[in-house]
């Protein structure tokens, strides 16, 4: 199979994802949970259907400021209230006026973070991308030389992409935006990195086996042929595997497990499909780009 031949358009859509979604999001609001901003969040089975507004007027008469109140993915008479940084007696006012009102209810979940917290987590966030990313582009333009450089930051921005792409995804189905975010993230970066060092040392491996008076796109696109197999089965069994953590989920009305896993679901799938079509159209055009200019030069 040529993949080469529609790099381009593989690269288009993942551009229209990526700045559309990120666009909406900004537009319409990221959902930044208590995790980054601060607050306290109460997650509760009311047994219930309720009502959105009835919930808010509740609260608002309780601490004097009107609360963000969701119906959880996990379950019709779920509902997760989120409210600026409250004491623990206005928790306890709360909780009694929700059972006063909804007597069948679950006892409720209740967390507490102080907005000095959120501010650490993004500080220790980002530096765990970052130093990431650095310590992978080290090591892949180490261990692959003879590739060039280049290869190294084409794999580094193949990552950058499922990142992107992950960003454009919390952005357009307004899932939230915690600690369980940064897991996720962190998660794709390892298995994506996996695949595409496994498709560079083949095409590695095949530059060597091969005469260099054979078309470079050929030896990129017999490599992509030579590893698909494995990729497909290695993403398809990790994505089976998850796939069943998150219907436990769901039945159990887990919603962290359901945070967690329904974005890892997407970012496999976007890794694997970056790996394929991403990694390899990067490195090489770039590498063209170069040849060109190293002949002009000449």
């Amino acid at each position: 199979m040529n993949f080469l031949k529609y790099r381009y358009l593989f690269l288009t859509i993942s551009l229209i994802i990526i700045i559309s979604g990120i666009t909406y999001g900004f537009l319409t609001g990221f959902r930044f949970d208590i995790d980054f901003k601060g607050g306290t969040k109460i997650q509760v089975d009311l047994k219930t259907e309720f009502n959105n507004n009835e919930i808010e007027n509740l609260i608002s008469n309780i601490t004097g400021s009107k609360p963000l109140v969701q119906k959880m993915s996990s379950g019709k008479s779920s509902v997760s209230i989120t409210t600026d940084v409250i004491p623990e007696e206005t928790s306890e006012k709360i909780t009694d006026a929700l059972k006063e009102k909804y007597t069948t209810m679950d006892d409720p979940s209740i967390r507490n973070v102080q907005p000095a917290f959120g501010k650490n987590l993004i500080q220790s966030a980002i530096l765990a991308l970052v130093v990431s990313i650095l310590a992978l582009l080290v090591y892949i333009g180490i261990r692959f030389k003879t590739l060039g450089f280049i290869s190294a930051i084409t794999a580094i921005m193949s990552l950058l992409h499922d990142i992107l792409i992950m960003v454009a995804l919390y952005g357009i189905f307004k899932l939230p935006i915690n600690s369980t975010f940064v897991a996720v993230l962190l998660t794709i970066i390892g298995y994506s990195i996996n695949d595409t060092i496994i498709v560079y040392d083949r095409i590695r491996e095949n530059r060597r086996k091969i005469t260099k008076s054979t078309d470079l796109k050929d030896t990129i696109n017999t490599s992509i042929s030579q590893t698909m197999r494995r990729t497909m089965f290695t993403s398809f069994t990790t994505i089976g595997a998850i796939s069943i953590v998150l219907i436990f989920a769901y039945l159990n009305n887990q919603q962290v497990l359901i945070e967690f896993s329904l974005p890892l679901v997407v970012g496999i799938l976007t890794g694997t499909y970056s790996s394929i079509f991403v990694a390899s159209s990067l490195w090489y055009i770039f590498d063209k780009m170069k040849f060109k200019s190293a002949k002009n030069k000449i």
